[in-house]
């Protein structure tokens, strides 16, 4: 013992003269002889005989439980607490018809007749979609009744610790629901991903920097970037005001004003934002609409919440997969930034929980379960739209030294010009004559791209 208190004197001493500054350096200090980090009785598992060992030799029991409420989303919603299903009604816009209310001719007697008001052929569309499909959430324990009791001293000490075990469980069933709410919201965005409804808002600072593009990552540090990010975004939601297709996964005429409107961000771009944007206006008009959130991630915060983690989402879902539209039931994608969709765009419900308990007696335990109804909807008709930050790569040309490019890195979907005295040929890419010595050509993708002249 007389060692252990040498050691905590010489390095409480020790310790103390670092953080004067006394010291050169960081010396290697030993702390196991008085510091504990804890060592581990036994599994989590409620066996027979763990109890009764700790009555018997531990002075003083923490409980290291806290409740967690978890977030909730604007997605969480009750709509399917009632029936299996969820009926949705549209109303597609009727086409101008013609309707002479004069006959431009006159009649015998020099005048003009009028038509008759009621020959109406046009009728109104009216279609309906139906969400269904639902699952059941269940939690269930055993906990020991004898073992319980002759493991503590008093009845608080019991009841503190029985406590914790539904705190815990209560704690799970609120984690689940922000799982669920991930999911619901990468499916929407994997649906307008694979309906083109989805904005790359890197390729935009990079192609007027052509010649010095970034990264994703170099992009979160970047103020010019958060200003263009911003702008488009803020531009986005004006235009969804209007009636429109644009932003319709399905194509459907609608608009979405501002107070059924959702900006979900992702947390890391969202503060990157506020600290390079300080006196910019785009991001703090962002943070003052009524439907703002911030996420910490997507769907996966990885290893160590880094942004290719956070940013991504991967998700297979039969319905991606349209004929002639897209040819994958997979959408993966990393960088996103954000989500702006309508309120109807994605629900999630969870909902209906119920708890039982029954005793076993022969056992002598009490086996207690928790149950509730979880399901999501994702409408592609509600509009929706991606941003996202991909990086880019360059575009490689052989065979003539002297082309010249208008962009030369790949920019998705970008149209681009070559001038060059030869032809040029590339996997993938058609390329069409300006007539004036050089090509125009569509970029498929932010993929590397070998152009040979010859």
């Amino acid at each position: 013992m007389a060692y252990d208190v040498k050691q905590i004197y010489n390095l409480v001493n020790a310790a103390a003269a670092d953080a004067m500054g006394k010291n050169s350096g960081v010396a290697k200090r030993a702390t196991h002889d008085f510091v504990s980090l804890g060592k581990q009785l036994s599994s989590m598992d409620l066996v027979e005989g763990w109890f009764g060992a700790l009555a018997k030799r531990i002075a003083k029991t923490i409980y290291f439980v806290r409740e967690y409420e978890g977030k909730k989303r604007s997605v969480l919603r009750d709509e399917q607490e009632w029936g299996a299903f969820i009926q949705k009604v549209y109303y597609t816009l009727p086409s101008d018809s013609a309707n002479d209310t004069w006959v431009d001719k006159p009649d015998g007697n020099g005048a003009y007749k009028q038509a008759s008001p009621y020959d109406i052929e046009t009728s109104m569309q009216v279609t309906a979609l139906i969400f269904g499909g639902k699952g059941t959430w269940t939690c269930e324990v055993v906990r020991p009744l004898i073992q319980i009791k002759n493991a503590f001293l008093n009845e608080a000490a019991m009841f503190a610790f029985i406590d914790g075990i539904y705190v815990t469980i209560n704690n799970k069933y609120n984690k689940d629901i922000e799982a669920l709410e991930n999911l619901a919201v990468a499916t929407g965005m994997g649906l307008a991903i694979s309906r083109g409804k989805a904005v790359n808002v890197l390729n935009l600072y990079n192609m007027e920097h052509d010649n010095a593009v970034i990264t994703a990552e170099e992009a979160l540090k970047n103020a010019e970037f958060h200003r263009i990010a911003g702008m488009e975004i803020g531009e986005t939601i004006k235009f969804m005001e209007n009636l429109g297709v644009t932003y319709s996964p399905f194509g459907y005429e609608t608009f979405t004003p501002r107070d059924r409107l959702v900006v979900e961000v992702l947390g890391k771009y969202a503060k990157a934002a506020d600290v390079y944007l300080q006196a910019d206006t785009f991001h703090n008009e962002l943070t003052a609409l009524p439907g703002y959130e911030e996420v910490a991630f997507w769907q996966s915060r990885g290893k160590n919440d880094a942004f290719a983690d956070i940013s991504k989402i991967n998700i297979e879902n039969d319905d991606f997969q349209v004929e002639d539209v897209y040819a994958s039931d997979t959408v993966t994608l990393s960088g996103i930034i954000a989500y702006v969709h309508d309120i109807e765009a994605v629900a999630c419900t969870f909902y209906d929980k119920r708890t039982w308990e029954l005793v076993n007696p022969r056992a002598e335990v009490l086996n207690h379960g928790e149950k509730a109804e979880k399901g999501y909807a994702v409408d592609g008709n509600a509009n929706g739209i991606v941003f996202y930050a991909e990086d880019t790569n360059p575009i490689t040309v052989s065979g003539d030294s002297s082309a010249v490019l208008k962009y030369t890195h790949a920019y998705a979907g970008v149209t681009n010009h070559i001038t060059t005295s030869k032809t040029p040929t590339a996997t993938g890419i058609t390329f069409t004559s300006d007539g004036a010595g050089g090509y125009t050509f569509d970029m498929p993708s932010n993929a590397a791209i070998t152009i040979t002249c010859a």
